[in-house]
């Protein structure tokens, strides 16, 4: 049977780019190995924000308490979260096969193999060719392995491992202080695991903004997190019962700790292996990311690809857009091309953080000469109704013209504010277009004005 377009993946690029297909009469099939939705829907960006919801929740008993709701800690049901957070991945799961079946897409389980720009041969239950006028390669990314730490998927694993723990580890050491890594950190120190992490580098989130980068580093040892920057694992010594670590501090001293797990979060590489023949000649860089141009197209004809596979910023949000891009340009949208001018990213952390466009190193780096205004939560009506004093906006503008050229948020409810950032960027706004707007009281976005009001020192409730 032939087909207008092949996917290889159905994750938060390949589905999406399924889907537009179908709705411009292509007749698409996805071809995928594993789950439907990717590791984002089935052990990544789902039930992590689940689990980051779950340990918010936890973390709130405190607050709750102080505020005379007469809410205690009366244990965790683990097995219950678990299950909860599963039912969570099935129901979004079902939802895609549901938008599949609605649209025509085709869906076959296996593993693809390009042995030509319009053949693609899949092992699943029989070994089948497929002709095809097109390619979309959205195959993902897996862990990028440490040298001499080998996972066993029980006592030293990747970030997915510890989404499907059977209990709370007493212990558990983070190598990576990435997003990944920030995110398992937190979210088992919220369910009682005492938590170390150690970074090579020599801040939290290494291209976070250094100011929110410091501040985040800060409140993460406040919460009982004890975190290593500029240092590294230097040994590990299994026993029965626990992990021995030693640990190698940036001023030459090494300590030594136990611990019952170890969670690898250290970056991602391309999952490219075996996927296509030496007769397709599709380029990739020296990482093994696939090159590919504004309209997603490799160096092979009517071949594209999407996703982590193109390589960094390894986004699930990247990957969706990109994959609606590729599928415009396969159905002949004129004008159809991947040029976003800002890429939004956030840390489900405690307190979460997000980011669009420039930090302020970057922006001095670039060469511009920049004005930043900061409003801290700790002056915003919206925050004390919820509690919440940590945390602050920061904006940064070109001089003179206003410009928006970043915006960099940590605190509650910064995945939402942040969009307001990302448009700004879109449209070229000024933060004086941005302090001027009226924002709806008492929210949070109030904060988001009264820094871009700070930026040119007019904000109403700090002293500026």
């Amino acid at each position: 049977m032939k087909y207008d377009v092949v996917i290889i993946g159905a994750g938060p690029g390949g589905y999406p780019a399924a889907i537009r297909l179908a709705q411009l009469g292509k007749k698409v099939l996805v071809v995928e190995k594993q789950a439907i939705g990717g590791v984002c829907l089935n052990s990544g960006c789902i039930p992590t924000k689940a689990l980051c919801h779950a340990a918010e929740v936890r973390a709130s008993l405190g607050f709750f308490q102080r505020i005379g709701l007469g809410i205690g800690d009366t244990g965790l049901e683990f097995a219950k979260l678990q299950q909860w957070k599963e039912g969570v991945v099935t129901k979004l799961v079902k939802g895609i096969e549901f938008l599949f079946k609605s649209n025509g897409v085709q869906l076959l389980k296996g593993t693809a193999r390009i042995i030509s720009p319009t053949r693609v041969q899949v092992k699943g239950e029989v070994l089948q060719d497929i002709d095809t006028d097109a390619i979309i390669v959205a195959t993902g990314s897996t862990p990028t392995p440490l040298p001499d730490i080998e996972p066993d998927n029980e006592r030293i694993f990747y970030a997915e491992r510890a989404l499907f723990f059977k209990h709370v580890p007493p212990s558990m050491l983070v190598i990576g202080a990435g997003a990944t890594g920030l995110e398992m950190a937190t979210i088992y120190n919220a369910f009682g695991t005492k938590v170390t992490i150690v970074e090579i580098m020599d801040q939290v989130q290494p291209g976070l903004d250094r100011e929110i980068a410091e501040n985040l580093a800060k409140l993460v040892q406040r919460q009982g997190i004890e975190l290593h920057l500029s240092s590294k694992v230097a040994s590990i010594q299994k026993s029965d019962a626990t992990l021995s670590v030693t640990i190698e501090l940036p001023d030459g001293q090494s300590v030594q700790k136990e611990f019952e797990k170890l969670l690898l979060a250290v970056g991602r590489r391309p999952v490219t292996d075996g996927l296509w023949s030496e007769g397709v000649p599709i380029e990739t860089d020296q990482k093994g990311f696939i090159k590919v141009n504004e309209k997603l197209q490799t160096s092979v004809p009517d071949t594209y690809a999407i996703g982590d596979v193109t390589g960094p910023p390894l986004l699930a949000h990247r990957a969706t857009r990109q994959g609606l891009v590729a599928a415009e340009v396969i159905a002949g949208e004129e004008g159809a091309a991947y040029d976003p001018k800002a890429m939004p990213a956030c840390i489900f952390t405690l307190p979460t953080v997000a980011s669009v466009g420039m930090s302020e190193e970057q922006a001095f780096q670039a060469g511009y000469e920049i004005e930043v205004g900061r409003f801290p939560y700790s002056a915003l009506g919206r925050a004390a109704t919820l509690g919440e004093r940590d945390g602050f906006v920061k904006i940064i503008a070109e001089k003179g013209s206003g410009c928006l050229l970043g915006m960099h948020v940590l605190g509650t409810g910064a995945d939402l504010m942040i969009g307001e950032g990302l448009l700004g960027l879109e449209l070229d706004a000024s933060v004086e277009s941005i302090g001027s707007s009226v924002h709806p009281h008492p929210t949070l976005l109030e904060a988001v004005m009264e820094a871009a009001e700070n930026v040119k020192k007019r904000a109403i409730h700090i002293k500026n």
